[in-house]
């Protein structure tokens, strides 16, 4: 019985040196922390700061605001400017359409007064012809009545009773009536004449009445309102054109008077270098922001281990403390003397950790974790080769142990 207790304790002697030593020599990190990229928040523009974030630590999500910025001593002479000159453009305009409304009134007026000039005219004309057709008619008996007397008189004379003298008189009388019939006749013609052109609106005659001087003032009526409709569309197209700055430099003003800057991923504060309601300047540093969605774990190895790794090359990550295990997978080999690659990471390398072969590993699945989100700063380590230890951890966890 003796020798089967001694025998059981150098078993166990043997398996816990075993495991000792074999956890020694297997390939782990000497440490390992959860890091992330930073993200330094800077203002674009000139103004006073107003945080929306309070406390370090606090959890910001992606398009989410951090911070604002209000310049109100912000120079807005050239927009002032513009608008001064939008506004005396605007005034111009509706001067020029002032003044052609008028115009067109004033053109209306001298339009109804040749209409009437014109429908007095024609009935003159009219009424003349009349007179003239009147006067053609008596021409015309006048004439019948000297060519009967005249006939009557040369009857006489070839009987001798009709004295030559007589007779010359009704030929002479016979001769003006013709003459009177034919004049009776082109004044009818002249005066149908002037009807026809009265009508066009073209009026001819011996004097010249008040017709001519209206139909004068529409025509430099008409000329001066052409003036003004170009005058009035190079003033709309001025006033698009200022228009369409004012808006551009509304833009800009907007911009460099007010700006809120917004977080472009998940992130969490780490550090704030300003004040709310500082006064900044353009470029300052406001915040430093932990980008949640950049992961990773920065570990240290001894050089026998660092030798064998390669790129891409699988691990484990396990936090002290916690049974959980992360795959994780190699993606830089940062050597001996990394300091320089830590320069935009939020945990520094400790001096232990410079002595040492540095290595960056991704672990997708830790920020999916509950309770694991953002865990920048906590410590674990890195299993590159499993050892004795953790084959029997598997075991156990295989049989429920």
């Amino acid at each position: 019985m003796r020798a089967i207790k001694l025998l059981l304790g150098a078993l166990l002697l043997l398996g816990g040196l075993y495991i000792l030593v074999g956890e020694h020599f297997a390939g782990t990190s000497s440490d390992a922390t959860v890091n992330a990229r930073m993200a330094v928040v800077r203002a674009p523009i000139e103004g006073e700061v107003s945080l929306s974030l309070r406390g370090v630590g606090s959890r910001v999500g992606e398009g989410e605001s951090v911070a604002n910025i209000l310049d109100d001593r912000f120079d807005t002479a050239r927009l002032n400017d513009l608008e001064r000159s939008l506004g005396g453009q605007n005034l111009d305009l509706k001067r020029v359409q002032a003044q052609r409304a008028a115009l067109n009134a004033a053109r209306k007026g001298y339009e109804t007064q040749v209409a009437d000039y014109q429908q007095g005219r024609v009935r003159q004309i009219e009424a003349r012809i009349a007179e003239a057709q009147a006067a053609q008619e008596a021409a015309n008996a006048r004439l019948r009545e000297a060519d009967a007397s005249w006939k009557r008189a040369n009857e006489l004379n070839e009987r001798g009773v009709q004295t030559a003298v007589a007779l010359d008189k009704a030929r002479s009388t016979s001769e003006v009536a013709k003459q009177d019939l034919e004049s009776a006749r082109q004044r009818a013609n002249y005066l149908r004449t002037e009807l026809a052109s009265a009508r066009n609106g073209v009026f001819i005659g011996d004097s010249y009445n008040d017709a001519p001087f209206s139909s004068q003032r529409i025509r430099d009526l008409d000329l001066r309102i052409a003036e003004l409709s170009g005058e009035e569309q190079q003033i709309a197209a001025r006033l698009a054109q200022t228009e369409s700055q004012i808006a551009a430099e509304r833009v800009r003003v907007n911009k460099l008077t007010s700006a809120e800057l917004k977080a472009r991923s998940p992130s969490m504060v780490w550090d704030f270098l300003v004040d709310d309601g500082e006064y900044v300047r353009r470029g300052q540093d406001l915040v430093r922001l932990v980008d949640c969605s950049s992961l990773m774990v920065t570990a240290s190895v001894t050089e026998a281990l660092y030798d064998g790794l390669r790129l891409g090359g699988t691990a484990q990550f396990r936090f002290y403390g916690d049974d959980r295990i992360f795959d994780a997978t190699i993606t830089r080999l940062g050597g001996s003397g990394a300091a320089g690659l830590y320069a935009n990471l939020a945990v520094g390398p400790s001096a232990e950790h410079l002595k040492r072969f540095d290595v960056a590993l991704t672990v997708p699945a830790l920020a999916a974790q509950a309770g694991s989100g953002c865990a920048v700063g906590r410590t674990g380590r890195v299993i590159f080769t499993q050892g004795p230890l953790g084959a029997v951890r598997a075991f156990a966890t295989r049989y429920g142990f």
